[in-house]
């Protein structure tokens, strides 16, 4: 997950992005909060905490046996570049 934070200056990119909320490939903060746990700063509230539970449960996973899959593949790929 990639936290971004844009400035929207024209209806149709709105629209544009409100779309892809929609379909469910972002989701659009109205008022974000930086008190995430990834970011230095203040603690995070207990709703803000929840709210970031809810949300990761909510998100798709993979199992440790595909994440080491994929890895071990990915780390084949970079040892043959590497040669």
């Amino acid at each position: 997950m990639q936290t971004v934070t844009l400035e929207i200056t024209n209806d149709l990119a709105k629209e544009v992005l409100q779309t892809l909320e929609e379909k469910a490939f972002i989701r659009i903060i109205e008022k974000p909060l930086f008190d995430s746990p990834a970011l230095p700063g203040k603690a995070l509230n207990l709703q803000a905490f929840k709210n970031w539970i809810a949300n990761s449960e909510e998100s798709p996973t993979i199992s440790l046996n595909d994440a080491k899959a994929l890895w071990q593949n990915k780390r084949k790929q970079l040892m043959q570049a590497e040669k």
